[in-house]
């Protein structure tokens, strides 16, 4: 398997990791905000600050650690 087939979860540029992260700052604010808001916690928002936190760890691994952009 060459290396062109294979799925990139960190972003390329550090730009791209800010830009992740803020859309996962955003998206979980909202998750928790819908949640927050319906007094209990349904499936999907549940699902969705899950995702956001994940977009989050992604995003700040590209920043903190370089060498993993684009892997």
């Amino acid at each position: 398997m060459n290396g062109e087939n294979r799925w990139h979860f960190v972003p390329r540029t550090a730009g791209s990791c800010w830009l992740s992260l803020l859309a996962g700052v955003l998206c979980l604010g909202y998750a928790v905000w819908q949640m927050a808001d319906a007094g209990e916690a349904a499936i999907l928002p549940v699902i969705a600050a899950v995702a956001s936190v994940m977009l989050i760890a992604v995003a700040v691994a590209g920043l903190v650690r370089p060498g993993v952009r684009g892997r």
